[in-house]
């Protein structure tokens, strides 16, 4: 009985091992639905960073994911050619007829080892959408992610950033 036990418990703690973590830290939905086919100007994320180590590229990858992201759920997506303030992407948005802008921010990005180091790779994001009719923000949430234990050597930061802004959007439309 106790053999029959002591792997059960094995089992288990080798699956929990097998599904990355997500944690929304916080969340604010807009008043009213935005309507799906909306067109959307995506800001480039600076890169991200984890003690002095920058990520080069990373914000880069997360403004693509959400690009594409919001592109699958029928909506019409600009992404930004460079990195700019909230006022001149608005500006830009409003002078193109977009009708909203998604900021997405990189929080925390750490690039771990976890296949030998036992160490999961960690986000937090933040994703603010804009109107860009009074430039008022709209909706916003903050998430956390943790990678899988058991990666054997493919999982990576951006790996977890479609999961946080996919749960993000299934509240906003």
């Amino acid at each position: 009985m106790k053999r029959i036990y002591l792997t059960l418990c094995i089992v288990f703690l080798v699956l929990s091992g097998c599904v990355s973590k997500y944690r929304v830290d916080a969340i604010e939905i807009p008043t009213a639905s935005i309507p799906i086919g909306s067109h959307f100007y995506v800001m480039l994320s600076d890169d991200g960073q984890f003690g002095e180590k920058v990520y080069t590229g990373s914000g880069r990858m997360v403004s693509a994911s959400v690009q594409r992201i919001l592109r699958a759920h029928g909506a019409e997506v600009t992404l930004a050619t460079q990195t700019e303030g909230l006022e001149q992407a608005v500006e830009t948005a409003r002078s193109g007829n977009i009708a909203y802008v998604v900021l997405p921010t990189i929080i925390h990005w750490e690039d771990r080892a976890t296949e030998w180091s036992g160490r999961p790779d960690r986000i937090t994001m933040k994703y603010v959408i804009y109107n860009t009719t009074g430039g008022e923000r709209l909706a916003s949430t903050t998430v956390s992610a943790s990678s899988k234990w058991a990666t054997l050597g493919g999982d990576h930061p951006q790996d977890l950033v479609p999961q946080t802004f996919q749960d993000f959007l299934a509240q906003v439309f």
